[in-house]
């Protein structure tokens, strides 16, 4: 039986980025907002070692200046639309902060 090769499409920095809300960020301690840091400047690298010409992303410049990289956090009934292949922590919140204590949530 024959193997089939999937179908390759560019891959954009935006569809491997993960975005937490000013109040998603609060919740996560020194060594995991260095963690994110160190993932999503990873991410960019990968991504860019494919040779694709990308523009550089805010939230790269953000965590190299040091400066906080988290959306504002958005009023619960206000809907927006999200393009193709971006994801918030609210779409895709990782196991490590759905594992957090209830009290540590709420906070």
């Amino acid at each position: 039986m024959a193997l089939v090769e999937p179908a390759q499409m560019p891959v954009t920095f935006e569809e491997v980025a993960v975005y937490f809300t000013e109040g998603q960020g609060a919740l996560l301690d020194p060594s995991q907002r260095a963690l994110y840091r160190d993932v999503m400047q990873e991410n960019y690298e990968t991504v860019t070692s494919l040779g694709l010409p990308i523009p550089r992303p805010d939230l790269i410049d953000r965590l190299e200046a040091g400066e906080e990289p988290w959306v504002p956090d958005l009023p619960p009934s206000k809907e927006t639309k999200i393009s193709r292949g971006t994801h918030t922590a609210q779409a895709m919140t990782p196991a490590w902060i759905l594992s957090l204590p209830q009290q540590v949530m709420r906070q």
